[in-house]
């Protein structure tokens, strides 16, 4: 996949910096351990520092000091779960997560707020819970979109999002939908979208059905987007629908509760029986990605770290888990290239969870 600020080799883990950041990794951190792409909050972004200053600094990329591509994610799902949140077909009203205050984003807001903030890929203006509204939305991102590419001359993609719920015969809807739209769109002299992203399939592995009902009705030669995956079951199952970009914050939220992925489990690196334990946090044969900066660091002082209330811990154990992502879907991707992924996922599986 060939963005302006560089190519990603799918299918690929993306690191999510909801607010520009993950635990205390710098940039180059995150690069060394292969991330590709950074996913970012455009809701967060907008709310604090404002796209004023991220425009100013001279986009996302110069702001974070992040070389390579950058995603938005509008953050609509989780201000859609605010109470005092409201949808109509005109738009999402809702309250700042700061201040409390009043804020209203329309399909066009959302385009405009991506081109402005420098983005190389974003996702449109969705409605998690109504395709119809969705697919409104989306023509009108479309066509906001044209008018902001030719008036800045940027190469920001826009993507669709294809909801519908629990129902795999909506959900096919909604993506055939989308996809005539793309159609329509270029027919006419318009873009079109460069992916789509599918929203609401929180656990591949238990939903595949699902996702496969919203790949299988989409161009084979757009890449499918899935957020919030959870574990490496999930990542697996979705890269077996079809999917070829994937996100979540769990290599985040776990290594802030001390919560290590390795080859053979989730390890709880706050377990007192760890106090003497001199191995390295993954110290498995043949684990994905081979070695981690990490390694250099024993169970032990990681443990003590915790104890201690060291921030270095929090640090250590989300470069570790963005590590094993990021890896276990390069894993993935060369078990497909090899004709192998099938076997591969199997036995991955078979091994992790002894811990």
């Amino acid at each position: 996949m060939v963005l302006p600020r560089g190519e990603i080799a799918t299918p690929a883990y993306i690191p999510v910096a909801s607010r520009g950041a993950i635990a205390g990794l710098t940039p180059r951190e995150l690069t060394d351990l292969g991330a590709a792409a950074l996913t970012v909050d455009l809701h967060e972004l907008y709310l604090q520092p404002g796209v004023a200053v991220i425009e100013g600094a001279g986009g996302i990329g110069a702001a974070m000091a992040w070389a390579a591509p950058t995603i938005a994610d509008t953050g609509v799902a989780a201000v859609a779960e605010q109470r005092k949140t409201r949808i109509t077909d005109e738009g999402i009203a809702f309250r700042g997560r700061l201040d409390g205050s009043p804020h209203r984003w329309d399909p066009e807001e959302a385009v405009r707020l991506a081109h402005r903030m420098g983005f190389d890929v974003a996702f449109a203006l969705a409605d998690p819970d109504d395709p119809a509204r969705t697919e409104r939305w989306a023509r009108r991102a479309l066509a906001e979109h044209a008018w902001q590419t030719a008036d800045r001359h940027d190469a920001l993609s826009l993507w669709a999002v294809v909801t519908g719920g629990a129902d795999p015969e909506r959900r096919r809807s909604a993506a055939r939908a989308l996809r005539r739209l793309a159609d329509e769109d270029r027919r006419a002299g318009g873009l079109g979208f460069g992916g789509y992203r599918i929203e609401g399939v929180a656990a591949p592995a238990g939903e595949a059905a699902l996702l496969r009902a919203a790949v299988g009705e989409l161009e084979t030669d757009r890449p499918r987007y899935l957020g919030a995956i959870t574990g490496p079951a999930d990542l697996l199952a979705a890269i077996e629908a079809g999917v070829d970009l994937l996100d979540g914050v769990e290599p985040a939220r776990a290594g802030a509760e001390g919560l290590v992925y390795t080859s053979s489990g989730v390890l709880d690196v706050t377990d007192p029986a760890l106090r003497a334990d001199f191995r390295p946090l993954d110290p498995a044969e043949g684990r994905p990605g081979g070695a981690n900066r990490t390694d250099a660091f024993t169970r032990a002082y990681v443990h003590h770290l915790f104890a201690a209330n060291e921030g270095l811990a929090v640090t250590l154990c989300a470069l570790h888990n963005e590590h094993f992502f990021v890896s276990l879907a390069a894993a993935a991707r060369r078990a497909i290239r090899d004709g192998a992924y099938p076997g591969f996922t199997a036995s991955f599986l078979q091994r992790f969870g002894k811990v």
